[in-house]
């Protein structure tokens, strides 16, 4: 049976902050579900789809004159009026403005936070702004919590809530305004979610937002999130100090992934010579090393330290574009290997690089079925195996950890 919704209109702004509308309270329910809607300004929109189950809905509705506008912005006001009829919040009556019940009764129920929005709730809401109150909304786990505003987008992204906003994955433009078409599209999937619909989740999207809060991308990949906090700094030798910035896990197979155009022309280098790229996983190790002497020695970044398997971890190069051999171990744009030796001239002079490696993945899969999870224990180079060599990222350990 079809849900009953509370109608809105975001209609034309009659004064700052009024909207013509039904006037329906928070407890009215529309006796019947609107039929297919007409708009002028829809038909071959790419939200359009959305839009009409959005409006059959109850919870978006048109203009006066037979508009939509999709791709007018919508105000957090009107995101808190939508959201509380989406959720179907009980909604009180009264207030110093139209929208004060709607906050009020978001408030009460833990999904609005004081801070949520600071100034002006007739601003434009930004995707972030979006996240919040979606996020709270449909998981109880997360009401009353304030969570930071990149955690809740990455849960956003992460449970198929949001995806990109551009054709690369990165582009999840978070202070981007929100338009009334992303409205109905937020609408339509949490009404899914509610009729024990599922939602696709973009991969990419959903690394570079868990990226973006907290440095890897092992919840996204592997469901893992037993990682130390990056950035995590260890000493390599008495000489030297590494410390991993970013750990970036990149799938060859998708093409449409995280930083995949940085993937794009590279060689391969599997242990084994008959596995295809799409077989593997990247490890991207972004580091930062850092000299602890001054006795004109050096070191390979690269020979930092390896990620320890049973068998070996294959390599990467990347396409000469991202292959620098300008002589500089700076920090420079996405995916990049800067191939000069780090010499120790002066204390605490730092490099930029990244570590790649190739690791199977029906390596990954036999150790997460043995251990509960991958562990990533890393080896110094130049020490004796069993003798301190072994840095260990995650709680979950191998069999030889001691």
């Amino acid at each position: 049976m079809r849900k009953r919704w509370i109608s809105i209109v975001l209609a034309s702004v009659v004064t700052a902050g009024s909207l013509v509308g039904l006037g329906l309270t928070g407890n009215e329910r529309s006796v019947e579900a609107a039929a297919k809607p007409s708009f002028k300004d829809i038909d071959g929109h790419w939200a359009e789809s959305s839009i009409e189950t959005a409006v059959q809905a109850g919870v978006l509705n048109g203009y006066p004159d037979g508009s939509f506008k999709p791709n007018n912005t919508i105000t957090r006001a009107e995101l808190l009026k939508v959201m509380a009829m989406t959720f179907k919040i009980e909604v009180g009556a009264g207030g110093s403005n139209w929208y004060a019940p709607y906050q009020t009764a978001l408030s009460k129920a833990g999904i609005y936070l004081d801070g949520d929005y600071p100034g002006n709730l007739n601003n434009p809401a930004t995707r972030n702004e979006m996240a919040k109150l979606a996020v709270r909304g449909k998981y109880t786990e997360y009401r009353g919590k304030k969570l930071s505003a990149a955690e809740l987008m990455f849960r956003a992204v992460n449970k198929g809530i949001l995806s990109r906003s551009g054709t690369k994955a990165e582009t999840i433009n978070t202070e981007g305004t929100t338009t009334r078409a992303e409205a109905a599209v937020l609408v339509t999937r949490l009404l899914k979610l509610a009729n024990g619909g599922k939602l696709t989740v973009d991969q990419g999207a959903s690394s570079a937002a868990e990226i973006a809060w907290h440095r890897h991308n092992m919840i996204t990949m592997f469901d893992q999130n037993d990682l130390v906090k990056l950035p995590y700094s260890v000493d390599i030798s008495k000489k030297y100090n590494v410390t991993i910035d970013k750990l970036i896990i990149l799938d060859p197979a998708d093409t449409k992934g995280f930083y995949a155009e940085y993937l794009r022309g590279a060689t391969y280098y599997p242990v084994n010579k008959s596995e295809k790229p799409s077989d593997g996983y990247v490890f991207a190790y972004k580091i930062i090393g850092k000299s602890l002497v001054a006795d004109g020695s050096g070191i390979s970044m690269s020979s930092s330290f390896y990620t320890y398997t049973e068998g070996n971890a294959g390599t990467i190069d990347l396409a000469p574009q991202y292959m620098y051999k300008d002589g500089k171990l700076v920090e420079r744009e996405g995916l990049f290997y800067n191939s000069r030796e780090f010499t120790f001239n002066k204390i605490n002079s730092l490099a930029h690089n990244y570590l790649f490696e190739l690791m199977p993945k029906k390596y990954i899969e036999s150790q997460i079925a043995k251990y509960g999870g991958f562990p990533i224990h890393l080896v110094r180079y130049n020490v004796p195996f069993g003798s301190g060599e072994q840095i260990y990222l995650t709680d979950v350990k191998d069999q030889w950890a001691h």
